[in-house]
């Protein structure tokens, strides 16, 4: 059994990580883990779509602040939204949890130019019992959402392409 940050460590390869009781190096082998191998077993063809007026939203941003790339939560409650801010790689929350008056869009404007929005529906309470580092599974979904998402946008820029020079081909003709 490791902690949820030690097999973060391990998992993304960054550095040597050694057992605490007794000093073996870890490694991950990814085809071994159980749910990985799970939440990959389900991946669809097509990406399901977050509704836009959903009350808790996830985005990912390649570029926030200093930290560079984050998954960012948010949940509107009682009037108010609620963020959170997390490492793309390990997991690991950067930031205390800002709350501001409103609802996120209105809330944390600055946060979402540029972001990718994101499938994720965890509650508040979910999200204050994980801490601060999400838990590995989470993770390895909001990671694939993300893939799918950069594949989907890249395959709609490769069509749109496509379908310039006929529009150009036609008004020519």
């Amino acid at each position: 059994m490791l902690r949820p940050q030690t097999f973060n460590e391990v998992r993304t390869g960054e550095r040597t990580v050694s057992c605490d009781s007794c000093q073996r190096i870890l490694y991950y082998v990814p085809g071994q883990d159980t749910v990985t191998t799970a939440v990959a077993a389900s991946t669809h063809r097509r990406r399901a779509h977050p509704k836009l007026d959903a009350s808790r939203a996830w985005y990912y941003r390649s570029d926030y602040d200093a930290a560079g790339e984050v998954f960012l939560s948010y949940i509107n409650a009682d009037g108010n939204s609620s963020r959170r801010v997390y490492d793309v790689h390990t997991g690991r929350k950067l930031e205390d949890t800002l709350v501001r008056e409103g609802e996120y869009r209105l809330g944390f404007p600055e946060d979402l130019p540029g972001a990718i929005r994101l499938n994720g529906n965890w509650s508040e309470e979910e999200l204050e019992e994980w801490g601060d580092e999400l838990p590995t599974v989470v993770l390895d979904i909001l990671q694939r959402d993300l893939n799918l998402a950069r594949t989907e946008a890249a395959n709609k820029s490769q069509a749109h392409a496509a379908e310039i020079p006929r529009s150009e081909h036609s008004a020519a003709s």
